[in-house]
């Protein structure tokens, strides 16, 4: 009450001296036709009213009074009660600052900084500016101190700048103190200081200041220079939207959104957002999009939900392009344009956006609105990786983890050369003039086939290699067909030693392969057509000088197989497993896609990596394609070398004769090549027993059983790694037409990492028993309890008893147990088996991984899924750990994570237990009356 009569008061004395007055009336008359002008532009004392506080501006100005005339400026400039017009205010700024009042000079200096109702000059600015401050006016210090800061119409000084910001903030001027907060928020001319940079904040936000308001609401946020407080941010983000400030409007709508400091409100949400982007914020305006997009406190609307988003992009804010190129390629309130999405994209990538980089790979990755180009593709995810984009992070795990890591540098580095002589000028890099030979026909016809195949690459051309070569030769393992060694390939060609950096090999020597069987030459087959990084890739072939068994050189997996991995990993995380499980699967798949059976899956038979990098997770390559066979002659997949040279070398046992076996298993393994299946380098033949061998690389980290024996407390990330390569593999097998048949953990060799990944995988291994997914057999071969029931009784392997091979594998990789340890591995164990006896399963074991388990082992056939999903499902399980997304499966997997650290979560298996003597980790052949006691028992499978 007081207020309002002291404003009438003071209205009353100022329109007495200004109407009373004349032309010649004293300084007092124009000061008062001032301050009246004041009164009504304000509604101090009156009613509001702008065309009268212009007239007595005008009257106030043209009787000489400074601040009238600064005012009058103002009115022009702002279009008080008359109209804009630039030049007039100019003129009576000058008037004003000629005559030496510092609001003029200050205005004055501002028309010259930005060029209004003049020509810019930004020295003239700076002029008038430091005029302005001197003279006390607490704009003309700060805004002095921008130009010092900005290099404006003087020389960059951060710490001049800081003494006249630190001026205005003292005097009062909530700009100056704003502008000083900054200075102690990012170091500029000082010590950077949080909390003395909230004090100014502060001084200016209770000044009255919307940007500071909006900025101590932002410490408050976020526990800058004070203690958090949800709250306090949101009332000052409240008086900063208020005040009409852009970005105070956009985080009041994000507090209403995600209930910061308030009750949440996506209505008032929307609302403020609407607010801040009709005030041209591009981040309100993105964000208002995603309010359409996604029906968030409005009505959901594709097409406004696009226009906001272009609004946004045209405004340069990088999430609006990004949001916009998503409209263009789905479709989304717009017509789908992939072009404009790629363009969208290749601009911010450009710009240096971290985030667009990460959506440009995406586009080269996938071929969207350009070509395919794998290289462009990781190149810009290392770019989005190295610049903190944790999608791009993502990404490179993957491209790690899936070996698209290479740069492809020496891709045409021997193109037309011969492998072998190398001679230049040869088309499909073989000439007719080259005379090696290996001494076999047959064994020539195999890797002139893998050289001449016109979509195989230089890499997985397989080459004869002559058994002298190898040196270092050390036994590893005895298989159910052969015997497994370890040695290095002294003359590993260039470009093979470049890519795997190591010149150990496996060689798998076959039992009686002193000549070509056609069992051999159906697994170099398999191994060659199921060719692709989940599946243990194959250097070429030899032949033991002494024994004469032909020997597969493949790359050695100094993991081991998946049996030796669960040994060594006693604890090992779920995301681990299911690494595991999802690379044996893609494994698997390459086989099942090309129409192979891989007829002998078990733990033995998948190979674990080495880990990338920058990843932790090993995998699964799928080796042993020795009982894989071909159904059909479908194109290869594609395999990718990996960073070794080392081989290990396959001897057949008495084969000094090459028997179709042999044959067999060299075609698997050609055709099933693959960076998830174990590589056939060439085939060689022991010079001392003439026994044949396969030269497959060597994988140091041996087999899965060695691997999980030897890391007890493996993650479950890393053992998904694991599960995944090994299927990738398989699915290279079954892709092939081939079926495995011999899949056990032995068989599954554990890969190197790598040196941007953390974690192993698998390829597998051994396709010795890899056969065509229509062939049949009189005889059954594996390890028993990897064996699918239905095998056993009536001979009969299918992709789907490879699959029944997937279950158990997945029970080893989640237990790191031998299935049914206490008991023989005969008939009544068979029987049992038959009737549905299964592993018993860890309590701990998150349930969304036993129900794909029960699925793979399931009793009957065709209820279970096939490579390809277990690839798919293990690949989402890995990709919802990995981009810590909290899925219902995540969440399982994370919770039996944190049970696994405790000492007593796997109490009900952590006893040990002993192994009877009867039970057999090796493929072998099973005994006629596995499947006798079945038939007199009279038991009808297809009832079951």
């Amino acid at each position: 009450m007081g207020n309002t009569h002291s404003n009438e008061n003071k209205f009353r004395r100022y329109s007495e001296l200004a109407e009373n007055g004349n032309d010649n009336a004293q300084w007092g008359n124009s000061d008062g036709q001032n301050n009246l002008g004041y009164c009504y532009e304000k509604g101090i004392g009156t009613t509001k009213d702008e065309e009268k506080a212009f007239q007595w501006y005008l009257k106030s100005a043209e009787g000489g009074n400074l601040m009238g005339q600064y005012n009058l400026g103002h009115c022009y400039h702002d279009e008080i009660g008359t109209t804009k017009d630039e030049e007039k205010a100019f003129l009576w700024y000058m008037k004003s600052a000629k005559e030496g009042n510092s609001y003029g000079q200050h205005n004055l200096g501002y028309c010259y900084e930005k060029g209004i109702g003049t020509t810019k000059d930004e020295e003239k600015a700076f002029k008038w500016y430091m005029k302005s401050a001197k003279g006390g006016n607490l704009l003309g210090q700060c805004d002095l101190g921008s130009c010092y800061h900005n290099g404006i119409g003087t020389i960059k000084d951060d710490g001049k700048m800081f003494q006249w910001y630190t001026k205005s903030a003292e005097g009062g001027c909530s700009v100056g103190q704003l502008n000083l907060g900054n200075c102690y928020t990012d170091g500029f001319g000082t010590t950077k200081d949080e909390g003395k940079a909230f004090q100014w904040y502060l001084k200016s936000a209770e000044g009255g200041n919307s940007v500071g308001q909006h900025n101590i609401g932002h410490f408050y946020q976020n526990g800058i220079g004070t203690t958090k407080d949800g709250e306090k941010a949101f009332q000052w983000y409240l008086k900063s939207a208020e005040g009409g400030f852009g970005d105070g409007q956009l985080n009041l709508g994000y507090c209403y959104e995600n209930g910061i400091g308030t009750i949440k409100d996506e209505e008032k949400a929307f609302q403020w957002y609407l607010k801040s982007a009709e005030g041209e914020n591009h981040i309100g305006q993105n964000n208002l999009g995603n309010c359409y997009l996604n029906g968030t406190g409005t009505i959901k609307d594709e097409k406004k939900a696009f226009q906001w988003y272009l609004k946004s992009a045209k405004g340069g804010y990088s999430y609006g392009q990004s949001n916009l190129g998503y409209c263009y390629l789905k479709g989304i309130g717009t017509t789908k344009d992939e072009e404009k999405t790629f363009q969208l994209v290749l601009k911010l990538a450009e710009e240096g956006n971290h985030k667009g980089q990460n959506n440009l790979a995406y586009c080269y990755e996938k071929g969207i609105g350009t070509a395919k180009d794998e290289e462009k593709a990781f190149q810009w995810y290392l770019k989005s990786a190295e610049g903190g984009e944790i999608s791009g992070q993502n990404s490179m795990e993957y491209y790690y983890r899936n070996e698209i890591s290479y740069v492809k540098k020496n891709k045409n580095k021997l193109e037309h050369q011969c492998i072998n002589c190398e001679n230049l000028n040869m088309q499909n890099n073989t000439c007719s003039d080259c005379k090696w030979t290996s001494g076999n026909n047959d064994v020539d016809k195999i890797i002139q086939m893998t050289q001449s195949d016109k979509n195989a690459n230089e890499w997985e051309i397989w080459r004869w290699i002559d058994y002298s070569k190898l040196k270092n030769i050390e036994y590893l393992a005895e298989g159910g067909f052969g015997s497994i060694w370890k040695a290095e390939w002294v003359d590993m060609p260039e470009e093979v030693f470049e890519f795997y950096k190591s010149n150990q090999v496996a060689v798998k020597k076959l039992k009686n392969s002193q000549e070509i069987s056609s069992e051999f030459l159906e697994e170099l087959t398999s191994n060659f057509q199921c060719r692709n990084k989940y599946v243990l890739s194959i250097f070429g072939i030899t032949q033991d000088s002494m024994t004469k068994e032909y020997a597969i050189v493949l790359r050695y997996m100094k993991n081991g197989n998946l049996r030796d991995f669960l040994n060594q990993n006693k604890s090992l995380p779920w995301i681990e497993r299911l690494w595991l499980l999802n690379s044996f699967i893609r494994g698997l798949k390459v086989i099942h896609d090309k129409g192979f059976i891989h007829r002998d899956l078990h733990p033995g038979n998948l190979m674990i990596t080495e880990s990338y990098i920058n990843s932790k997770y090993k995998f699964i390559r799928l080796g042993d394609l020795g009982l894989c066979r071909l159904a059909n002659e479908t194109s290869s997949e594609v395999f990718e070398f990996y960073k070794s040279n080392q081989v290990a070398v396959k001897k057949l046992k008495n084969s000094q004769e090459i028997s179709s076996e042999f044959l067999e298993e060299l075609t698997s393994n050609f055709q099933c090549r693959n960076k998830y299946v174990l590589s056939i380098f060439g085939i060689t033949q022991d010079s001392m027993t003439k026994e044949y061998a396969i030269v497959l690389r060597y994988m140091k980290n041996g087999n899965l059983r060695d691997f999980l024996n030897q890391n007890k407390s493996l993650p479950w990330i890393e053992r998904l790694w694991l599960l995944n390569s090994f299927i990738r593999g398989l699915k290279v097998i079954h892709d092939k037409g081939f079926i495995h048949r011999d899949l056990h953990p032995g068989n599954l060799m554990i890969t190197e990492s790598y040196i941007n990944s953390k974690y192993k995988f698998i390829r597998l291994g051994d396709l010795g028993l890899c056969r065509l997914a229509n062939e049949t057999s009189s005889e059954v071969y594996g390890v028993l309890p990897y064996i699918g029931p239905e095998v056993v009784i009536k001979y009969k392997c299918s992709q789907a008893s490879d699959i029944y091979s997937v279950g158990m594998i997945m029970w080893i990789i989640s237990t790191r147990k031998i299935p049914f340890s206490n008991s023989a591995y005969d008939s009544k164990l068979a029987v049992d088996i038959f009737n549905g006896l299964r592993p018993k399963i860890n309590k701990n074991t998150p349930q969304c991984y036993v129900e794909l388990m029960k699925k793979c082992w399931h009793k009957d056939p065709s209820e279970r899924p096939s490579a390809e999903m277990i690839s798919n499902i293990s690949e989402s399980w890995i990709d919802s750990l990995l981009y810590d997304e909290k899925t219902e499966d995540s969440l399982m997997f994370l919770n039996a994570e944190l049970k696994m650290q405790d000492e007593n979560v796997e109490e009900d298996l952590s006893f040990v237990e002993i192994t009877h003597p009867e039970v057999n980790i090796t493929s072998k052949l099973l005994p006629s009356e596995f499947s006798n006691s079945l038939i007199i028992d009279n038991y009808n499978f297809d009832e079951l």
